[in-house]
């Protein structure tokens, strides 16, 4: 590719910049190689999971089941004929989705319904908030009763084998114990701020997480509490039951212990508004309860952007942590009926798997940003078109709000698109390889996108194919600065899926001239010392494009840039300067100076491979000069390829000579003694005089016309008469260089 570029030159004083460019490319070749989990994590999984071991694959069946019209979908459960409820806000629905459809099964006079259980008659319990109301609505949709507990919320609801209903509430932290007909009374204090979530364990104890110190509590049926576990958090937000006696929890907040968290004061209350009509299905049936008014929505416990953790708490009471993430958290836990623990994050609606040996894969991604319930479902549903089987998981989402199944077996395609590649510069694009497992009835087809904006947009190619053979696939993208490729998996049998485990992108960088940001002249007698730099023959530096991410491998092995010691050296002039390449090539420089008004240059120093270099400044004449650095990249390229950057110093004045007192004479005039003399430097100005008398202090002197400000000064200065005997008068003069001179007269005072 041809480049030119170039600057004219200036006038003195102005700094020059000169780009000398050659049609040529850089020597080495860089691999854009994406092969592990943390390379393929940072693009778009649509339908495809990322295994533990780094592998892409496709992902089980979603189905989407309902989209809701409210933003949060908080619970989720089934009835004994399999009817799918789940409940939300800020409308505080539940919606009812059987093989006829979804309908609005239910409406609290509550903007959240965070919780849901279904007796064995079909009966579903609704928890509301914030007034912390329980309602029980039969089967047909009307409410039975509607018990106030007296708390602001009700988080968790649970049914023990005895059919007895429990409540985790807050700003209280307790545990209530509600009978069929609607009675409660507190079973537990955990003098916590909030019970967030609940379980019944195979031992029939009530396992509870809290929210304030993140406590695991296991009470007994007698309503006795026990700390099973201190979490380093201050949230439990969800548990769940292995099939062993095995407790998983999943933890919520900022790393570190302390007191319970405060809760936002409630603001006025405001009277609440008819329901309003439901398109969605029926109308819910009233509540036989007083009416109450309403107050806004509580505050939404989606943590995004906060840490999580997942605990394994053993049936001995051993824990250790399973699961963390930084800047997400586990909103929901599942026990998939092979045993696995399906974790709902908080990040881009990310479903986990987490197998017996602690191995994490990205099974699949919600379109909802958020999972905030499963559910493993029991018998074969009644929903519509492809009923929920045993084994199947119902997942909630929010923002926005939706209902899918997570059903055994592959989906039938999917993708994956890589990050955005930048190349930091027009690059040519070479070939692409890669690793794939296909077995029958399925495929794998990869394609590739490039251009020149960060973001992908209607500048970029189309998606364009890349097929493969012995040798690679050929890419067929224009010369560009960005690129992305995409895999395209499909499979006839959900049973098989076809698998990538790594693809590599190979491209050469144009060649770029090297820059020089500044060159500095430093002050007489700053001396530069050469040491020893970092220890060569270490694993190869990356290329450009590593600093986007890891995965970009170069071939260059770096020299090792020599250090400088900064001193002081009487006569020393060192200059300085800034250099860089873009193509991170190894830089050596010339060095040239000449005075102001000469034409040649004469070159000082010849590929230095530090940035600086220290003259002795008493062989250079008297006179005003500039330096040029001249980088080039010669080093990483091969004869008649090496590009170079020029720039050049402010002038400068070298001043080695000192001012001359001359004409000096001292005669006696009554009670004072006349001194006359002259200061002349050869090169710069005088700017400072002084005498001394026997020695004594020195005292500043001005010239004649009342300003040091020429080459040459004239002073006529009268001293008190000394006492009698032969005394000694030394003159001082300074110019700008600093050079010091000095001039001395006898007078015998009678």
């Amino acid at each position: 590719m041809k480049r030119a570029a170039a600057f004219a030159a200036v006038a003195l004083g102005f700094l020059l910049v000169l780009l000398r460019t050659t049609s040529s490319s850089a020597v080495t070749s860089q691999t854009w190689r994406q092969r592990e989990k943390d390379d393929f994590v940072k693009g778009e999984l649509k339908g495809v999971s990322l295994t533990a071991d780094g592998s892409l694959r496709l992902s089980p069946r979603l189905d989407l089941l309902y989209e809701a019209k409210q933003p949060y979908l908080w619970a989720v459960a089934q009835g004994p004929d399999g009817t799918i409820y789940v409940s939300g806000g800020n409308e505080g629905a539940v919606y009812r989705i059987d093989r006829r459809g979804a309908e609005v099964f239910f409406r609290a006079q509550e903007p959240e319904v965070h919780a849901l259980a279904i007796d064995g008659s079909g009966n579903v319990l609704a928890g509301a908030s914030p007034g912390g109301r329980i309602y029980k609505i039969g089967p047909n949709g009307k409410t039975i009763w509607t018990y106030d507990s007296g708390e602001k919320y009700v988080w968790a609801l649970v049914f023990d084998r005895e059919g007895a209903l429990y409540a985790g509430t807050g700003v209280e932290g307790r545990i209530l114990k509600v009978d069929a007909a609607g009675h409660g009374r507190v079973f537990f204090d955990s003098a916590e701020t909030h019970i967030r979530s609940l379980l019944i364990d195979p031992k029939g104890d009530l396992i509870a997480g809290s929210d304030g110190h993140g406590l695991v509590f296991r009470v007994s049926p007698k309503g006795e509490g026990f700390v099973l576990y201190d979490a380093p958090m201050n949230e439990i937000v969800a548990l769940a039951l292995g099939k062993d006696g095995t407790i998983y929890a999943a933890l919520a907040g900022e790393t570190g212990r302390g007191g319970p968290r405060p809760v936002p004061p409630s603001p006025a209350p405001v009277a609440a508004p008819p329901p309003p009509p439901a398109p969605e299905g029926p109308m819910p049936q009233p509540s036989p309860s007083p009416p109450q008014e309403q107050t806004p929505p509580p505050e939404q416990r989606v943590p995004i952007g906060m840490e999580g953790k997942v605990l394994e708490i053993s049936p001995d009471g051993y824990a250790r942590e399973v699961w963390s993430g930084s800047q997400e958290a586990i909103l929901s836990l599942a026990v998939s009926r092979s045993g696995e623990l399906l974790l709902g994050s908080s990040a881009q609606g990310r479903i986990y798997s987490l197998d017996g040996s602690g191995n994490t894969t990205e099974l699949v991604r919600l379109s909802s940003g958020q999972v905030t319930a499963l559910l493993r479902l029991g018998a074969d549903g009644s929903a519509p078109a492809a009923p929920p089987r045993q084994g199947d998981i119902a997942v909630a989402g929010s923002n926005f709000g939706s209902l899918s199944i997570l059903r055994s077996g592959f989906a039938p395609s999917g993708a994956y698109e890589s990050r955005v590649l930048d190349a930091r510069s027009f690059v040519a694009w070479g070939r692409a390889s890669w690793h794939v497992e296909t077995p029958k009835d399925t495929s794998i087809v990869l394609s590739v996108r490039c251009g020149n904006t960060e973001e992908p947009d209607r500048t970029w190619t189309d998606w364009r194919r890349a097929p493969f053979t012995s040798d690679g696939a050929l890419l067929d993208c224009p010369a560009s600065r960005f690129l992305q490729w995409r895999a395209q998996m499909k499979t006839g049998e959900s049973t098989r899926t076809p698998s990538l485990r790594e693809v590599s992108v190979t491209y050469l960088q144009a060649n770029l001239p090297p820059e020089i940001r500044k060159v500095e002249v430093q002050a007489p007698g700053v001396s530069f010392q050469k040491t020893p730099g970092s220890p060569a023959g270490g694993p190869p530096d990356s290329k450009p494009g590593a600093a986007a991410g890891s995965d970009v491998e170069g071939g260059v092995r770096k020299r090792s840039r020599p250090q400088s010691r900064r001193g002081f050296e009487t006569g020393a002039r060192s200059v300085t300067w800034q250099g860089s390449d873009p193509n991170d090539d190894d830089l050596v420089y010339d060095v040239f100076y000449k005075a102001i008004d000469e034409k040649a240059w004469k070159k000082i120093r010849s590929r230095v491979d530090e940035d600086f270099v220290t003259l002795d400044g008493t062989a250079v004449p008297d006179g005003t000069y500039v330096v040029r650095i001249v980088a080039s990249d010669a080093p990483s390229n091969p004869p008649g390829r090496a590009l170079t950057a020029e720039k050049l110093s402010d002038p400068f004045d070298v001043d080695n000579t000192p001012p001359r007192i001359v004409e000096m004479k001292a005669q006696i005039e009554g009670s004072t003694v006349r001194i006359t003399f002259a200061a002349s430097d050869s090169f710069s100005i005088i700017r400072e005089t002084a005498y001394s008398l026997d020695a004594g202090d020195w005292v500043a002197a001005l010239p004649v016309d009342g300003l040091n400000d020429s080459p040459t000064e004239k002073y006529d200065l009268s001293l008190p008469r000394p006492g009698p005997g032969e005394h000694s008068i030394v003159a001082r003069a300074t110019d700008a260089a600093g050079n010091t001179g000095a001039g001395r007269v006898i007078v015998d005072v009678p």
